[in-house]
């Protein structure tokens, strides 16, 4: 009997090995060890505390923290610089015989879903530019309130902050259940109070050279070098290409100037009160070096020779060819069209056509191709092409910014005002007639120059609605004004820095009808951009209509809905990061929405990106949510490439 209780106590006993504790009684602090049981210092908790080098929100400090259940409820703060992920710490210190840790994937179902769990696993969380303290589980968690309220309270009373710690609810049943909490005595932190102090936003990190310039008032996209780094009052909709960019107000994610940020590979950040900033102000019109990264930021003066070289590995090492058809293929229908039509008709029908491909619950709308040939055609008829190979062919007027304007204008007006071809008029009213039945219908860009891998493009083109009944007269004017946009300043500077062989660029029209009762419009990327070990997806969403707003071309005061939708668990779990700032806290898509709309980006996802390892591309994806019942509808998706490599802290094997 002795010896049957001493082997049970054994296996009781027998873990794997040891934790270190950080601060063990009476000793000194020791930064490398692994845990401690309180943190009642802020020493201690700088030994403990690691700066992610991706996380949502910058200058943030984050400690892991895992309470057992099945031992009195004892809490581990991780050194989370060394133990990152729960799971990790758990299978290696608190498995036994008798209370083993499953393989991660058990332990992760376990422990964040069922009643019977053993651990609650959270993070505790600092905001340095506020001083804000919280801790919060993560969106899957299944634990009801009055456990999480009471293993709050058992946290905060190991904390030397004390009360100053908050509970963010980030699981959806527990931000709908603050008023439970409050009553439980746990004071919580909403996520639009997390965001109102922030100072920096890390939009797109990297290191930018270039001479710094002010500009407090409108932006002239003539005046912008591609040696700038710029410092703005106002987050433009759209930005020629320059060396890095600074902006007083903060960036919507998924607006037009980030994503272009991101597909250029230009540093992008926003800091409050930017322009009066001293350290700012201090090196205006100096050659400096921009460094954006998660946590921080830095700018200080910079020597011409690195500058130089930085410019020059910017760009891509030879030069593109892009695919270009010159045969006569109709006026397919969108449906038709696939990523191999690109040749013919652009890449954003090619791709529409793809989707269109998919069927439920992918839905475009409905349309066909106005391919290259006619447009070509065009600029050969009209002498058009004539002055498009004499501007390419002179270095002169190209560097000379009132020239290149000049130039450029030139060329569109000789577009835009030379006769349509009759047959191609006629045909295009005939195919309106047969196709788009509806009230308006939109003339949209689709170049062989955009939405392709290493090119984003958003924004360059122009796309123009119309009635479906227009006179002759208002289609052709759309159908040149789309042409027309293909050499305006922005499209022509950044195909030039991406060296793409401009002699090649041509310009089909995507017409499709204009669905005009949107009541939500969106943006999502089928990429966590924040955590590439945590896949999701990434989805901005805004209400629209006359007092709505926009996701893409946001103003600062216009914050949008921000979910992040995660997609590695047994059923859909989200959270939402941000609240609409035009919804007074209701939420913009509904629960079901969100399932719904997460169904269509796996499929979109799985087409363009098959590989379920492939981490280093994703997609961008528009979409509307249109009339009484809320339809879902896609109307754009291009190729996006995730960056996870600019200031991301790896974790040491334990």
């Amino acid at each position: 009997m002795i010896r049957a209780a001493l082997l049970l106590a054994a296996l009781a006993c027998a873990c794997v090995s040891t934790p270190r504790p950080v601060a063990p009684a009476g000793a000194a602090v020791r930064p490398d060890a692994d845990y401690a049981d309180a943190i009642p210092s802020p020493e201690v908790w700088a030994a403990l505390a690691a700066s992610p080098g991706r996380e949502r929100l910058a200058r943030t400090e984050v400690v892991k923290v895992i309470v057992d259940l099945d031992d009195h409820e004892r809490i581990y703060f991780l050194q989370s610089r060394r133990w990152e992920i729960h799971y990790f710490f758990a299978s290696r210190f608190l498995s036994t015989a008798l209370r083993p840790v499953e393989d991660h994937a058990a332990f992760n179902v376990r422990e964040y879903r069922r009643p019977d769990r053993r651990f609650v696993l959270g993070t505790l969380m600092h905001q340095r530019d506020t001083d804000a303290w919280w801790y919060e589980l993560v969106a899957g968690d299944t634990l009801d309130v009055p456990r999480t309220a009471r293993v709050f309270r058992a946290i905060r009373a190991r904390l030397w902050v004390g009360d100053r710690l908050r509970y963010h609810p980030v699981p959806p049943a527990h931000d709908e259940a603050r008023a439970e909490f409050e009553r439980a005595g746990v004071a919580v932190l909403s996520s639009d109070e997390i965001y109102a102090g922030m100072v920096y936003q890390p939009v797109n990190p990297g290191v930018a050279y270039g001479t710094l310039r002010l500009v407090d008032g409108p932006l002239d996209p003539s005046r912008v070098r591609r040696t700038d780094v710029l410092v703005l009052a106002h987050a433009p909709l759209d930005l020629p290409v320059c060396a890095g960019v600074i902006t007083q107000e903060f960036q919507t994610p998924l607006s037009h100037l980030a994503i272009l940020a991101s597909n250029r590979g230009t540093a992008d950040m926003g800091l409050r009160d930017a322009l009066r900033n001293p350290a700012v102000r201090a090196l205006d019109g100096r050659l400096v070096r921009l460094s954006v990264t998660p946590q921080g930021w830095s700018l200080t003066a910079a020597s011409l020779p690195e500058a130089e070289r930085a410019w020059e590995a910017m760009r891509p090492r030879s030069t593109s060819l892009p695919a270009l058809s010159t045969r006569d293929v109709g006026l397919p229908a969108l449906s038709t069209l696939r990523r191999a039509s690109l040749d013919v008709a652009g890449a954003k029908a090619a791709q529409l056509g793809e989707l269109a491909a998919l069927g439920a619950p992918v839905v475009v709308p409905r349309g066909f191709v106005i391919p290259f040939a006619p447009y070509l055609a065009h600029g050969q008829r009209s002498g058009a092409h004539a002055l498009r190979d004499a501007l390419l062919a002179d270095p002169a007027v190209r560097a000379d910014p009132d020239r290149l304007s000049a130039q450029l204008r030139l060329l569109r007006e000789r577009i835009a005002g030379s006769p349509l071809d009759p047959a191609l008029l006629s045909a295009v009213r005939q195919r309106v007639r047969e196709l788009i039945p509806t009230l308006r219908v939109r003339l949209r860009s689709s170049t062989n120059a955009e939405d392709l891998p290493g090119f984003n493009g958003a924004g360059l083109y122009r796309s123009v609605v119309i009635e479906a009944n227009a006179t002759d007269a208002a289609l052709s004017d759309a159908i040149r004004a789309v042409w027309a946009s293909t050499w305006n300043l922005q499209a022509h500077q950044e195909r030039s820095f991406f060296r793409i062989d401009e002699s090649r660029v041509a310009m089909a029209v995507l017409v499709q009808e204009s669905i005009d009762d949107d009541v939500v419009d969106g943006v999502a990327i089928t990429a966590n951009p924040f955590n590439e070990g945590r896949p999701a997806y990434f989805i901005n969403a805004q209400v629209a209509g006359d007092e709505g707003g926009s996701v893409t071309s946001a103003r600062a005061d216009q914050v949008p809905e921000q979910v992040i939708y995660y997609t590695y668990g047994e059923s859909g779990e989200f959270e939402r990061i941000a609240r609409s700032s035009l919804t007074r806290g209701a939420a913009v898509m509904t629960d079901a929405e969100l399932v719904h709309l997460a169904g269509a980006l796996r499929a979109i996802h799985e087409r363009f990106v098959p590989d379920p390892w492939d981490r280093a591309h994703a997609m961008d994806v528009e979409f509307i949510l249109h009339g009484p019942r809320r339809e879902l509808v896609v109307v754009q998706a291009r190729p996006y490439s995730p960056r996870y490599d600019h200031g991301r802290e790896t974790a040491v094997e334990p």
